[in-house]
């Protein structure tokens, strides 16, 4: 936190935004028609793409120095890529991606390597529109021949395909099968309007050689798209589709709670809602009242899963139960009939054991102060988050846009934070394992994007650590904005708690500060960086906040814990230099000197 002054400038303002991406990973911000060149590093780079619902793009990814990848992520989840191409132009190392967002907003378009390996690349973007497929009508019951060739439509990543229009009821269920002598078929079923959204897919049903098979269930009235392709983008031959009704479901047994049941898979049981060998069990529940479901065998890899009356799926589990069992903890969301089904992963039969147990349901959550340290010990008594996970949960009230920061340390555990709204069944919307950077200790950064209640988990890492630890919660304030400088000056400032992190920095995710100056091209600059209580680093770089792109760093130029970087603009412009520290929760004074080279 900047809370001194500049020797040679009158103001400081503080530095920028909201966490950021691994600063040489960003790229900045890149439009339709933009074409860049750029550079991967070892961990890819990331660069922003504001688009409206409908505007569909084409991103194309070449370069001869590495086997190109591309992933396009949404504007407030990170995790789990949106869609994503290796070989999608089909010329090798290049990749193509095409991409129809159903919502407007800022998307994340991630380029690297398959192998996270440094090479250059070039990245265009484009208008697309997903074409008008032509779709040949068919009921169930009905079977059609078709053929892959130059002529068909092609998916998004090139693979050519034919497809096929179904009407059906709500709950409705259908026997999908495609079969072929000449190429390795593979099925989907989605909706098409306007770009094609696949809700199941099969390659090998069964390990089935080359044939596909799907047992789908509508989860509403209405017409679905199946697509037949093939697994390989350039194969071409005929195939047969037929749509058939599924073999009746056996009744489901009903489970006693508390009372261990144990079965047998074999060739003879028959198949469940999704298609597969299973036993189904009826569990009658209350909304709110968690039950933990274990299936255990010596004999194949265990896999549960929970489907509503309706066929909907509501949870799985393949290895929590430790070894190969499986368990969960079920909560329904209203009160009805469950199905549950235990199966194998995979084609493998044998005997097995299934428990159903009641659950408390979990305390409500402690009240978490501002600003203040609070102290609790996970036992073996706490909520769980799974057969072996232990929680404690925690509320607080927040306001849309508030920056807030959420420390657990514990010397007892693997400390693991996650936060989620407070209203309906508990869906992270935020977590950390290792932000303070000593492996074992979490902070996490939460921007609250809703006025409300929000809850926090506080749990260990992989679920079975116990022990005493501190969780804090403060409000950072504003999102601080750069400060400025003039070459040649001298500024004294300080790192907080308060300042902004780099998230995934060379430690964790360090504290920072910004600062803009401006150079002339070729122009020789000095920045000496002196920090008596941390490890200083300085870099210098492009753009602020969460699109800093770093040109050039330094970490012990002048000694073990100071810096030094000489550095030489490329051009005439505005740039910023950053001070952060190589540990994520240093903190302390130091002393920024910007100086011609000598």
């Amino acid at each position: 936190m900047r809370s001194s002054f500049l020797l040679t400038v009158s103001t400081i303002v503080l530095l920028a935004a909201a966490p950021m991406a691994v600063a040489q990973t960003d790229g900045g911000a890149i439009r339709i028609g933009d074409r860049v060149d750029g550079s991967t590093g070892t961990l890819g780079r990331d660069y922003q793409l504001d688009l409206r619902e409908g505007q569909g793009v084409e991103i194309v990814m070449r370069s001869s120095d590495i086997d190109s990848f591309l992933s396009i992520y949404g504007q407030d989840d990170q995790s789990e890529a949106l869609a994503t191409d290796d070989d999608g132009l089909g010329e090798g190392f290049h990749s193509r991606l095409r991409f129809y967002p159903q919502q407007s907003g800022v998307f994340t378009i991630r380029a690297e390597s398959i192998d996270d390996s440094d090479g250059q690349f070039q990245l265009s973007v484009t208008a697309w529109q997903p074409e008008r497929v032509r779709s040949t009508s068919i009921r169930k019951g009905g079977n059609a021949s078709g053929r892959l060739n130059a002529r068909s439509p092609q998916t998004d990543s090139g693979n050519r395909f034919q497809q096929y229009r179904l009407t059906l009821a709500q709950g409705e269920r259908v026997d999908i099968s495609a079969r072929s002598d000449d190429l390795d078929t593979m099925l989907a079923i989605g909706h098409d309007s306007p770009a094609f959204t696949a809700l199941a897919e099969n390659d090998d049903y069964s390990g089935d050689g080359l044939n596909s098979r799907i047992i789908f269930i509508a989860p509403e009235a209405g017409a679905y798209a199946i697509r037949v392709s093939s697994f390989g983008n350039s194969a071409e031959g005929r195939f047969d589709l037929s749509i058939a009704e599924p073999k009746p479901m056996a009744p489901a047994r009903p489970v006693t709670l508390g009372e261990q049941t144990s079965g047998e898979l074999t060739d003879k049981t028959d198949t469940g809602f999704g298609g597969v060998t299973a036993d189904r069990y009826s569990l009658v529940a209350a909304a709110g009242h968690p039950h933990e479901i274990s299936l255990g065998s010596d004999d194949f890899d265990a896999y549960l899963a929970v489907y509503d009356a309706n066929g909907i799926e509501l949870a799985t589990d393949d290895d929590s139960g430790g070894s190969l069992n499986a368990s969960l903890i079920f909560t329904p969301e209203k009160d009805g009939e469950y199905i549950i089904e235990a199966r194998a992963y995979g084609s493998s039969k044998g005997k097995y054991d299934l428990l159903v147990e009641a659950v408390e349901p979990p305390p409500a959550p402690f009240a978490l102060p501002m600003d203040e340290e609070v102290e609790g010990e996970l036992t073996d008594h706490d909520a769980r988050t799974s057969a072996s996970g232990r929680y404690d949960g925690y509320v607080f009230s927040a306001t849309k846009g508030q920056r807030l920061q959420i420390t657990l340390t514990s010397a007892d555990f693997d400390a693991t934070l996650e936060v989620g709204s407070a209203e309906g069944t508990f869906s992270a919307l935020a977590s950390d394992d290792d932000g303070m950077g000593n492996s074992t200790d979490s902070r996490l950064v939460f921007e609250v994007p809703e006025d409300g209640d929000y809850v926090v988990r506080a749990s260990s890492y992989g679920g079975d650590g116990r022990g005493a630890y501190e969780i804090r919660l403060i409000d950072r304030g504003p999102a601080p904005q750069a400060g400025s400088l003039l070459v040649g000056s001298t500024v004294r400032g300080s790192l907080s708690e308060y300042d902004n992190t780099s998230e995934g920095g060379m430690m964790g995710s360090p504290y920072y500060d910004d600062y803009r100056f401006t150079a002339k091209k070729d122009e020789k600059l000095r920045f000496i960086l002196v920090a008596p209580k941390f490890d200083a680093v300085v870099m210098v770089g492009s753009g602020e906040g969460e699109e800093f792109n770093v040109a050039k760093q330094d970490d012990d130029g002048l000694s073990d814990t100071h810096s030094r970087l000489n550095w030489t603009a490329p051009r005439d412009g505005d740039y910023v230099v950053r001070v952060t520290s190589f540990g994520s929760n240093s903190t302390g004074d130091y002393s920024l000197i910007v100086e011609p080279q000598s």
